[in-house]
């Protein structure tokens, strides 16, 4: 296990290197070969070119690419991006209480999305064929088909903005300026745990729906392939409950590749989190990414790449070393190996 999570951290942190090298030559060095240095941008239009070189000086941009790339690391290992001249402040500020909100958006919908997966999969592997099955399969295909860029909209307009209206679902039902759910805002979690849930039930739902279609399918597949095996009908005929069967043995086998496919999935949501986040107004690494591409804002354009990468990495390592930790089989391989 100490070799499997020594070669995982080792390749994290080339993976991390690697993305901090793309994300300084994409905008660092291609800046600066098509006119527009970064010097250049930080220090606006109408500076003039000593003012240009003081701010080179500042911020290394006169040194050698191999120096400027250490620079460039140097800071971030210390967590500081730059500096947003658009808005005027360090864009360690900017990028902290933007990831805490997207990671209460991606966890909290994933939390959701295995759950509901889970017991609507499992009771489709359990019953094949049955009419809860044909259900569960529809409902599936219905969530995979449903972009989440169609959803988001649709989900604020029928459960945030048509309640106001005195709406619900096109029929006026409820008195007007009725508030179900907030369709904007965010409150941190350290601020009102209360609020902050409050505000995320819609954005959670929203992100964790195309996910919960996936995962049904997964779990009913792997269900029904481990329900044939020799084992459960040997734990069944022993006198084993069903509940005991599913969690103890069932889930047991099923649970590392579950794992494996979250991972993935985890860095997948941060690439759907955009829209979502645009939609609710949270200021998560989407919205903030999506302001600062507006604004041309590139230091916090770099923060976000290098951070939302850095999360997908460090997210597939932990998914890596839990499917290890699960099954043995991978444990084993890599004692092998050594």
């Amino acid at each position: 296990m100490k070799r499997i999570v020594l070669n995982r951290l080792l390749g994290a942190i080339v993976q991390i290197l690697a993305v901090t090298i793309l994300a300084w030559l994409l905008f660092f060095v291609i800046a600066r070969f098509t006119g527009a240095s970064p010097a250049r941008r930080i220090a606006g239009k109408l500076a003039t070119p000593a003012e240009v070189a003081a701010v080179a000086r500042v911020y290394g941009l006169n040194l050698p690419y191999w120096e400027q790339y250490l620079f460039f690391l140097n800071h971030l290992i210390h967590g500081d991006f730059g500096y947003s001249y658009v808005q005027q402040r360090p864009v360690s500020t900017i990028i902290w209480p933007a990831l805490r909100a997207t990671a209460s958006l991606v966890l909290g919908a994933a939390l959701i999305w295995l759950s509901v997966a889970a017991l609507i999969g499992t009771y489709c592997g359990r019953k094949l064929h049955s009419i809860g099955d044909v259900g569960g399969r529809a409902l599936s295909i219905i969530g995979m088909s449903i972009p989440v860029f169609w959803l988001a909209p649709m989900v604020a307009y029928l459960f945030g903005f048509e309640p106001t209206q005195g709406k619900l679902f096109g029929f006026s039902i409820l008195p007007r300026g009725t508030s179900i759910f907030p369709i904007g805002g965010y409150v941190d979690l350290g601020t009102n745990p209360i609020e902050w849930a409050y505000h995320l039930i819609l954005p959670w739902i929203t992100l964790a729906a195309g996910f919960t279609a996936v995962y049904i399918r997964y779990f009913r597949t792997l269900t029904a392939e481990q329900l044939t095996e020799d084992y459960v009908r040997t734990a069944a005929a022993k006198g084993a409950s069903t509940s005991r069967v599913l969690t103890r043995h069932v889930g047991r086998n099923v649970s590392p590749t579950i794992s494996v496919l979250l991972g993935a999935d985890i860095a997948t949501a941060l690439t759907g989190v955009f829209f979502v986040e645009t939609v609710f107004a949270i200021p998560g690494l989407g919205y903030v990414g999506v302001s600062a591409v507006e604004n041309l804002d590139y230091p916090v354009i770099t923060a976000v790449v290098i951070v939302t990468a850095i999360v997908a990495v460090i997210a597939n390592m932990l998914v890596d070393l839990l499917h290890a930790a699960l099954d043995p089989r991978v444990r084993r391989v890599a004692a092998v190996s050594v």
